[in-house]
């Protein structure tokens, strides 16, 4: 199957970065991103494209009929998931830049240029990063901006979707084998910022989101604390100071309302105490959340009645006693002859 952008012209300047495309169950989304990458009006690209061990028919056809002299294709024969497949494709890279793109989602049209004047403008820098732009369900643009160490303990600062050199991929080791399921380009940014990589932030749209109802597994959430007691045990050095008490509660805090949602009220409590004692002991929602999922559902709602109506007996004691208050201090001010503008 060639596009119906095959027709673009095939640039005869040696390539310098691989756009490494995964794809598991996109179907014709897949054609979409594939269209976005034959769109790019700088030519000095080539492409890999991952099929994840998918046994969605759609996503197959395409996959097998998508033909190109810039594109190469690997398929694993099980599904070993997004993070795996992704070192696949910086593994088959043999350009100096990888291009990650998921394969529902798309490239602007000037993503490979702009990606490669930044780093030639910027010889030292190992990585690239720009703004993110949703469309879909939901359309919107996520301004991104340089950051501070700091900040990486409390948000994922480089995004997934960056470029990078094929170098700094190999001295991290890749994507973590144990992250597999999730997080893995988390910890990845953790990595480059603990070893000291320089990056450079580009102020435009480098890379569109579909914007879609995502399928997040209950288990992920449950147990969504556990993806950061593995990146503190990898990066002691990042983590040698307060960050480590700091990233752990949050996730420790992601973990105990995903677990209350759910009904799982003794392991609320517990993830709940936990992110307490690691720093968010004054945190209100939590200690909410930790009482409800220790008191039964019914005696909680009995109990938050009762308050709601002594906070409203209050605030009605309150009115009368200023109302009683205001008519004494004028029946007073009357009998004296002091009140003004009568």
């Amino acid at each position: 199957m060639r596009s119906s952008r095959a027709k673009s012209i095939i640039s005869t300047a040696e390539p310098l970065i691989t756009i490494g495309i995964t794809c598991y169950n996109e179907g014709d989304e897949l054609l979409e991103c594939w269209e976005s990458v034959l769109s790019q009006t700088d030519n000095r690209w080539v492409a890999v494209l991952i099929m994840d061990g998918t046994r969605h028919e759609r996503t197959r056809q395409i996959f097998e009929g998508l033909s190109h002299p810039k594109l190469r294709k690997f398929s694993m024969r099980t599904n070993v998931g997004p993070y795996p497949a992704r070192n696949k494709a910086v593994a088959l890279t043999e350009t100096p830049y990888h291009l990650y793109l998921d394969g529902d989602d798309c490239l602007p049209p000037y993503a490979v240029g702009t990606i490669l004047d930044s780093f030639q403008k910027n010889p030292d820098a190992d990585y690239v990063f720009g703004d993110m732009e949703y469309f879909g369900r939901i359309a919107t643009k996520i301004k991104l901006k340089p950051f501070t160490t700091d900040e990486v303990a409390t948000r994922q600062c480089i995004p997934g979707a960056c470029s990078y050199k094929k170098s700094l991929w190999e001295a991290l080791g890749g994507y973590a084998a144990e992250l597999a399921r999730g997080n893995a380009d988390y910890d990845f940014c953790i990595g480059i910022v603990e070893a000291g990589f320089k990056g450079v932030y580009v102020p435009q749209v480098l890379y569109r989101v579909r914007e879609r109802e995502r399928n997040i597994s209950d288990s992920y959430l449950l147990t969504y604390h556990e993806t950061h007691e593995i990146m503190v045990a990898r990066h002691p050095k990042f983590f040698a100071d307060r960050r480590r008490d700091q990233f752990l509660a949050l996730g420790y805090q992601r973990s105990a309302r995903a677990n209350y949602a759910a009904g799982n009220l003794r392991a609320a409590a517990e993830l709940d105490r936990k992110a307490q004692r690691h720093g968010m002991f004054w945190n209100v929602g939590l200690w909410q959340l930790r009482l409800e999922a220790k008191i039964p559902c019914r005696v909680w709602s009995v109990v938050w009645g009762v308050l709601r109506g002594a906070r409203r007996l209050w605030q009605m004691l309150r009115m009368i006693l200023t109302a009683f208050t205001s008519w004494w201090s004028s029946s007073q001010l009357v009998a004296k002859g002091d009140w003004h503008g009568r």
